[in-house]
């Protein structure tokens, strides 16, 4: 992939989040050669244009992007749209994008001008500067998670996030989708669902890969008298190919949390997960009034536009904040924390802000 892109240049100043998202969803990132070798193909094939990776949630597609500008040896602009922290703006895309253009390339502006990222025509001049500058290779915009973006907040007929319609030769947007419509320009899909073979042999690899190195995992195992080759077999058939789902439920196996379950009583599918999850928590709560707050904290924080603080989040729910912070440790799997002090919460993953909306 890095033939594409000019190694000897300075490694591209990517923004602190989109540096944490990457180590966060690149570890014990294994497979996926045949997105990669579709994207090569992409970008060998047509002189510009958009390659949209589409597939359900939790199935990888951030990983994927997240890999793929380690790939590019970060000489590429990147950017993850996340519900959960905020990011979900046309204006915070464009500033992001831009900043990352005039200074992976040097061009020749102080500061973005008034109206920058008013709407998508500053971008489109920076690409065509850039384009005159690539001397053969290719410059190629990573961008996440287009259907958490608010699009509401655009103007009206206009494309999510203001994409360019047209794209200068050797310009190239890798992007990323649930599977519904979004306003887009011309652009080739790779449905990722379809490759349903592939991606089962690559959640073997990955479920066999985290029992090497967990002791916790082996001995679970071999408390059921299980072969490694069954329990691979049954929890890659549980997940349904939902990478989420073994991020979960693999976390709960080696921390012990599923000492007393079965296989066969492993939830299923990712859905399922958040059910036993949510189950088990109304059950541990017996005092309906106890339960009634703790479900107030959850709610709120899915409702967040941005990360918050226990404390803030206490005010608003008009909880004291040793309960709230009990709450936030209940669910400290499924959160996302920055590194302030105290530190600031958000869900972790759409999906299950999803869930817990239908909640």
């Amino acid at each position: 992939m890095e033939r594409f892109v000019d190694t000897s240049a300075p490694r591209w100043p990517l923004p602190y989040e989109c540096e944490t998202i990457i180590q966060d969803r690149t570890q014990d990132f294994i497979g996926r050669r045949f997105v990669f070798a579709a994207i090569a193909e992409f970008l060998q094939k047509n002189r510009k244009g958009y390659f949209v990776l589409e597939a359900e949630p939790g199935v990888g597609k951030s990983s994927i992007l997240a890999k793929l500008v380690l790939l590019l040896k970060r000489r590429c602009v990147a950017h993850f749209n996340s519900q959960s922290q905020g990011i979900v703006r046309a204006e915070q895309f464009l500033e992001n994008a831009c900043l990352q253009l005039i200074r992976g390339f040097q061009l020749n502006y102080p500061q973005l001008p008034e109206n920058a990222t008013r709407d998508g025509n500053f971008l489109s001049r920076l690409l065509g500067e850039v384009s005159a500058k690539l001397g053969g290779k290719k410059l190629i915009l990573v961008v996440d998670a287009l259907d958490e973006v608010e699009i509401s907040l655009q103007g009206r007929g206009s494309n999510v996030l203001y994409l360019p319609d047209a794209l200068p030769d050797n310009v190239y947007f890798i992007v990323s989708k649930r599977p519904e419509s979004l306003p887009l320009p011309n652009h080739q899909v790779f449905d990722l669902m379809q490759y349903s073979a592939e991606s089962l042999a690559d959640v073997k690899l990955y479920i066999d890969k985290r029992t090497s190195n967990s002791a916790s995992i082996q001995s679970w195992i071999n408390r059921q008298n299980l072969q490694r080759e069954q329990f691979v077999a049954a929890v890659a058939e549980k997940s349904q190919n939902n990478f989420m789902y073994l991020r979960y439920v693999l976390n709960d196996i080696d921390s012990g949390k599923y000492s007393d379950v079965n296989l066969q009583d492993l939830p299923r599918e990712l859905e399922g997960y958040y059910e036993k999850h949510w189950a088990r928590m109304e059950m541990a709560v017996r005092d309906r009034e106890l339960r009634r707050r703790k479900l107030k904290v959850i709610y709120l924080l899915t409702k967040t536009r941005k990360p918050v603080s226990c404390d803030i989040l206490a005010d608003f729910a008009e909880e004291d904040a040793l309960d709230v912070q009990e709450v936030l440790d209940d669910w400290e799997q499924f959160l996302r924390t920055n590194s302030d002090t105290p530190p600031d919460y958000s869900i972790y993953h759409a999906s299950f802000q999803r869930f817990l909306h239908r909640k």
